[in-house]
């Protein structure tokens, strides 16, 4: 199929967007660059939200969070203890959606969504059928300016797009897991492009969980073989090199992962599903190569996950997805919880930091 075919193909009308009855302007406005210090746990509530990823808004000092099994947006603020709802006709509450992948464009203001079809991670890749959208929204006027069907862009042959990145000059890149893919969106959102595809493995295997940018070089981390890769975003099609690990540490089942903000691009967060958050650290910020510092483990209930690291404010933090809560609905769908708590690693992420300097071990444990 071309190109113009297939764009013809993925555009989408605007669907128009349900929200609750509260303002989004009181969460939208801006406190300048710096926003203040924030610290310690927080616990966001709203019945079934089950926030799976999110990302903070540096501008007006917000949290974007993606949450799952309902496939809706929460716009939460952390100085204000106060949490929005925002929902999507045809996707929020379509039990064969899911909406995970969240990531805030600090020079357009913009934000961008990734849907996917819930049957992939169901099935861990052994059904990879149904629709997956990237969607760029626009906080302030409350619209979706544009919405492209992915799974049209791959016909249908890999999917289990979960996380999002964008390169300096406000291109988007969404990662799909199986097999490992990067869809490539152009700034204008005109040109949607495959730029990488692993084609030697079939979609049954899990490969890349999340993404990561310091300048034009885009992180990933790959399940298939427990290693870091590095793509140059200048380069017409993606190429992955492998990123040395000293040292070596192989991960398995992992999911999003981070360059925090806090560390000026010298620290790489990944999340290992059941386990914590591996601590990787490039003091050039280059990530050719790497230092494995060492775990953040997660030693609480084991009914959470550790799906994704972010900062918010000035705080490192994990999210906890409570997997193990049975679905009212079966399977796959959302249980009856309304708080959602946010684990403050920011210490123990320094901790780890000291301890290599100083020789000491490298693992923080809860």
């Amino acid at each position: 199929m071309s190109l113009k075919a297939s764009l013809s193909l993925l555009s989408v009308a605007l669907f128009p967007i349900l929200t609750a009855c509260v303002s989004l302007n009181p969460y939208i406005e801006s406190r300048g660059r710096k926003c203040p210090p924030f610290s310690g746990n927080f616990t966001v509530s709203a019945y079934q939200l089950y926030p799976e990823n999110g990302d903070f808004d540096f501008n007006n000092c917000v949290l974007y969070t993606g949450n799952l099994w309902n496939s809706s947006l929460g716009v939460y603020d952390p100085y204000r203890n106060k949490i929005k709802v925002v929902e999507f006709e045809g996707i929020t509450h379509n039990p064969d959606l899911h909406l995970g992948g969240v990531q805030y464009n600090h020079n357009t203001n913009l934000l961008s969504i990734v849907v996917d079809a819930g049957a992939a991670f169901n099935t861990n890749g052994q059904d990879i059928s149904g629709t997956n959208y990237i969607i760029l929204w626009d906080p302030r006027s409350e619209k979706i300016l544009y919405q492209h069907n992915l799974t049209t862009l791959t016909q249908g042959k890999y999917g289990a797009f979960q996380d999002i990145e964008h390169d300096p000059d406000d291109n988007t890149y969404v990662v799909g897991t199986f097999p490992s893919s990067i869809v490539k969106v152009s700034k204008s959102g005109k040109k949607v492009e495959p730029w990488y595809v692993n084609t030697s493995v079939n979609h049954t295997v899990a490969g890349y969980g999340g993404l990561a940018t310091k300048g034009w070089t885009l992180i990933t981390n790959d399940q298939q073989t427990g290693s870091l890769y590095r793509f140059d975003m200048r380069a017409k099609r993606g190429t992955p090199t492998l990123i040395k690990v000293t040292p070596p540490h192989r991960f398995a089942n992992t999911d999003a992962i981070q360059l925090p903000r806090r560390y000026k691009g010298t620290v790489l967060l990944v999340a290992e599903l059941g386990i914590g958050f591996g601590v990787y650290r490039d003091k050039k910020a280059y990530w050719e190569e790497a230092e494995f510092l060492g775990l953040v483990e997660w030693k609480g209930d084991p009914g959470f996950f550790l799906t994704a690291p972010l900062q918010v404010g000035d705080g490192v933090y994990a999210n906890l997805e409570p997997f193990g809560d049975p679905g009212l609905n079966g399977p796959g769908t959302a249980g009856n919880r309304t708080d959602f708590l946010y684990w403050d690693i920011t210490a123990k992420v320094d901790e780890l930091l000291k301890n290599r300097t100083s020789g000491k071990d490298g693992v923080s444990r809860t």
